[in-house]
C-alpha cells in the first residue's frame, strides 16, 4: 500500500474533527462536495495536453496566468478560453520572497500595496487584450500574501478581497469550509507529483464534511517536478463524473459565486463564529450566530438564531475588537419556559462577572431583553462568556439569542 504523507494525514485529522453547528452545505443537485482544479503560471503544457485532456471529460478548470508566459502560444490559450475554462490572475511578474534567489529582482519585500495594485490591474488589462476575458479570480504567487519587510510588512489580502471574487493559496493543509472560508484566502492543496490514490483520501474526507477541495498544480504531463500527472487527472475526472460519488467539479470562480449566493440566502441563520466590532453608534451587537458554542451539549438552533444548552459544562463565547476602552451596559436577549426558568447564570469578561437568574419569558418561542449589569471593556481584544452558575441535573438553562453592549457616555 502506498504511504500517505504527513500533510495528508493532517488534512484528514482537520476535516474529521470539525464540529458543525450548521446544516450540511447545500451543493447543487444534492452533491456531497465541490472540486476545483487549478493550474498556475500559464505553463506551456496547460493548453495541450492539459486542457485537451480535461475537455475529453467535459471538466472545466481554472488557469491562473502570468500574461508573458502565454504569448508563445496565444492560439492554444484562446482554445482554453473557447472551450469554457476560467482564466485567473497570477500577477504580472510572479513576485515572491527574495529568499528565493530567482525572485530577488522582484521580491515581495520590495513591494508596496500600491505597486501590487497597479501590477494586478495591468495583468487584468493584458489578459483581456490577449484573450478577450477579464480575470475575476486570483492565486497568490508562491502562496505568499505579504508585501514589505520587518516593520513595513503588510498583508495584501485586503487588496485581493477588494479586486477579485477570490484569492487562492498554495500548499495548504485542508479543504475549504464553504460556510466559514474567507474568499480572499481559499486554501489550495497541492496535486503535483501525486497519484490519484494519494489524493482520493482527501477527496473522501472533504465529501464526508461537504467541503470544497481546491486542487493546485502547474505542468501537465507524465513526469517532472511541479507536474500534475495526466494519469491522475484521468482517474480524477472519471471519479468526479460518476454520479455515485456526489462530486460537483467546476472552476474556482463558478464555485465561489455559488457559495457567496448561498451564504447570502442563509445569512442570519448560520453559526459562523467571528470577531465582532462596534456599529456606527458604538453599540456592540453580539448575535448567537457569531458566537462559539463550547461544551458537550451546546446547540445552535438556526430556526431561532439562538443557542440552547442542557448542561452546566456548556458555554457561549464571543470575541470582540474595540477601538477604545469604555464601560458598557450589558443587555441579554433570551427565552425560557416557565417550567425551566430560575436557573442562575454568569456573564464574565476577564476578571469581571455579572450574575443573575434566568427569568421567565413566557415560552421558549418568546424572546425578551433585559439589562444584566455593566462591564468595563479594554481597547482591542476582549471576550465575553455566558455560562451556568450552578450544576443542574435536568432541563435547560435558556435559549440565548444575543448580548448587546450599549456604551455609557459621561
Amino acid at each position: 500500500m502506498k504511504s500517505i504523507s504527513v500533510s495528508t494525514l493532517l488534512a484528514l485529522f482537520i476535516v474529521f474533527n470539525v464540529k458543525a453547528q450548521n446544516p450540511d452545505f447545500p451543493w447543487p443537485e444534492g452533491k456531497k462536495m465541490a472540486i476545483s482544479l487549478s493550474f498556475d503560471d500559464a505553463r506551456a503544457s496547460n493548453p495541450d495536453p492539459g486542457a485537451t485532456l480535461l475537455n475529453e471529460y467535459g471538466v472545466k478548470a481554472t488557469f491562473y496566468v502570468v500574461p508573458a508566459s502565454m504569448e508563445p502560444n496565444i492560439e492554444g490559450w484562446k482554445m482554453v478560453v473557447e472551450t469554457g475554462h476560467e482564466i485567473g490572475n497570477h500577477s504580472l511578474y510572479h513576485p515572491c520572497s527574495g529568499n528565493f534567489v530567482w525572485s530577488r529582482n522582484k521580491a515581495l519585500e520590495d513591494y508596496t500595496i500600491q505597486r501590487m495594485r497597479k501590477e494586478l490591474m495591468d495583468t487584468n488589462d493584458e489578459v483581456e487584450r490577449l484573450l478577450g476575458v477579464r480575470p475575476e479570480v486570483f492565486a497568490y504567487p508562491c502562496g505568499l500574501s505579504f508585501v514589505g519587510k520587518g516593520l513595513e510588512t503588510q498583508s495584501y489580502v485586503p487588496l485581493i478581497s477588494e479586486m477579485f471574487l477570490s484569492g487562492r493559496g498554495w500548499k495548504d493543509e485542508a479543504p475549504v469550509d464553504p460556510y466559514y472560508a474567507d474568499m480572499a484566502q481559499l486554501t489550495g492543496m497541492e496535486m503535483d507529483n501525486k497519484s490519484f490514490e494519494e489524493i482520493l483520501p482527501i477527496i473522501e474526507a472533504a465529501a464526508e464534511n461537504r467541503q470544497w477541495l481546491v486542487l493546485a498544480g502547474h505542468e501537465n504531463g507524465t513526469e517532472g517536478s511541479q507536474t500534475t500527472y495526466l494519469s491522475m487527472l484521468r482517474k480524477l475526472c472519471e471519479y468526479a463524473n460518476d454520479p455515485a460519488n456526489g462530486v460537483w467539479i467546476a472552476p474556482v470562480g463558478t464555485v465561489a459565486k455559488y457559495v457567496k449566493e448561498k451564504r447570502a440566502e442563509m445569512e442570519g441563520s448560520l453559526n459562523i463564529p467571528g470577531i465582532t466590532r462596534p456599529m456606527e453608534n458604538e453599540t456592540v451587537y453580539l448575535p448567537a450566530e457569531k458566537a462559539k458554542g463550547m461544551g458537550p451539549d451546546i446547540q445552535y438552533m438556526p430556526e431561532w438564531n439562538a443557542f440552547g444548552w442542557f448542561t452546566a459544562k456548556d458555554k457561549v463565547v464571543w470575541d470582540i475588537d474595540l477601538p477604545k476602552k469604555g464601560t458598557y451596559e450589558v443587555w441579554m436577549e433570551w427565552s425560557v419556559s416557565d417550567e425551566e426558568a430560575g436557573k442562575p447564570f454568569i456573564i464574565s469578561s476577564g476578571d469581571q462577572t455579572l450574575q443573575g437568574q434566568v427569568k421567565p419569558s413566557g415560552s421558549w418561542e418568546t424572546f425578551m431583553k433585559t439589562k444584566v449589569g455593566e462591564l468595563s471593556m479594554e481597547e482591542d481584544y476582549n471576550n465575553i462568556i455566558v455560562s451556568a452558575a450552578e450544576v443542574f441535573d435536568q432541563g435547560a438553562l435558556m435559549d440565548l439569542k444575543a448580548l448587546i453592549l450599549v456604551p455609557i457616555t459621561e
